[in-house]
C-alpha cells in the first residue's frame, strides 16, 4: 500500500538519493557522451555490439498493440537509440534470441498458450517466472508465424536457440506452422490484433528427445546433441531467412553450442 512507503514519494528524499548515486558515477568514470564514445569507437574501426531488450511481439509499431511496451524493441531501432546511424548499423549482423518455445508476460493474444501439467512443467524447467514480480509467465509451443514476423521486421542474418533442454523429456514436441482463420492459412500474423487473437494454430509433431549431460553436450558441439533435437532446430531455421548460430541447453554461459561465430 502506499501509505505503508511514503517515502517513495518524497521526490526531496528521492532527489538526493539518486544524486548520491550520480556523484559516484561521474566520480568513478562510469558516465560518457554516449554518442560522442560509440563515434570514436566506430571511426577508430572498433567494432560494436547493441542489445535490445524485450522483444518483437512487444514492439509499439510491429508488437501485439495495444498490448505493447512504449518504445521499439526491433533491431531498426538500434540507429535511434545507439545514435550511430542507419548506414552504420545496417550493415551489421542481427543476431535474433530465440526460445524453442514461446513464453509471454502478461495479456495479449498467444495463440499457441498451453494449461495445465504440461504448462506448468515446462514454466517449471524453463524458471519462467518474472524476473522483478516473481509473476508466472504465460507458456506455449514454438510458434513460427511470429518467428517469421520477427525474422522480416529485423532482418536477422541468425539466431541463436535457446531453452532446448527446457523441452526435454516431452513427446511429442509441437510446433505452430502456420495459422487458419476463416477458411485461409496464414504464414504470419494478421496486422489486426483482434484477428490474431482468432487465428487457429496449425501444428506439426516431432519426436521428443531424452535427458542427456547438457554440459558435455555443450562441450562436443553441435553433432553431440540428440537426433531429435537436431531435426526439431533444422526445421525451425529451415523456415527462417537465417543460420543457426548458437543453441542453449541450459542456463549458464557454458552452456552453450556454438555452430558458428557471426563476429568471427
Amino acid at each position: 500500500d502506499v501509505e505503508d512507503h511514503p517515502e517513495a514519494f518524497d521526490l526531496d528524499a528521492l532527489y538526493d538519493r539518486l544524486s548520491t548515486h550520480g556523484e559516484r558515477l561521474d566520480e568513478e568514470g562510469m558516465t560518457v557522451n554516449a554518442e560522442r564514445y560509440l563515434a570514436e569507437r566506430r571511426e577508430a574501426g572498433d567494432r560494436i555490439l547493441l542489445e535490445g531488450a524485450q522483444g518483437t511481439g512487444l514492439d509499439a509499431d510491429h508488437g501485439t498493440y495495444p498490448y505493447v511496451t512504449s518504445s521499439n524493441p526491433t533491431a531498426g531501432y538500434a540507429a535511434t537509440g545507439s545514435s550511430l546511424g542507419v548506414t552504420h548499423v545496417g550493415t551489421g549482423e542481427v543476431v535474433g534470441a530465440v526460445k524453442a518455445y514461446t513464453s509471454r508476460v502478461g495479456t495479449g493474444p498467444f495463440p499457441t498458450e498451453l494449461d495445465g501439467d504440461l504448462a506448468e512443467r515446462i514454466r517449471e524447467a524453463g524458471g519462467e517466472y518474472g524476473t522483478v514480480t516473481g509473476r508466472p509467465r504465460r507458456v506455449g509451443w514454438l510458434d513460427l508465424p511470429v518467428l517469421r514476423h520477427a525474422d522480416r521486421v529485423n532482418g536477422l542474418t541468425g539466431v541463436a536457440v535457446n531453452h532446448v533442454d527446457t523441452l526435454t523429456g516431452i513427446d511429442p514436441v509441437r510446433v505452430c506452422h502456420a495459422y487458419e482463420r476463416d477458411g485461409r492459412r496464414l504464414e504470419t500474423p494478421p496486422a489486426l490484433t483482434e484477428h490474431w487473437s482468432d487465428c487457429e494454430p496449425v501444428y506439426r509433431a516431432f519426436d521428443g528427445w531424452s535427458e542427456v549431460d547438457w554440459a558435455t553436450v555443450a562441450s562436443q558441439g553441435y553433432d553431440a546433441l540428440p537426433d531429435a533435437a537436431r531435426t526439431y532446430l533444422e526445421y525451425v531455421v529451415g523456415e527462417l531467412d537465417a543460420d543457426l548460430y548458437a543453441v542453449g541447453v541450459g542456463p549458464d554461459r557454458e552452456h552453450t553450442v556454438e555452430r558458428a561465430h557471426p563476429f568471427a
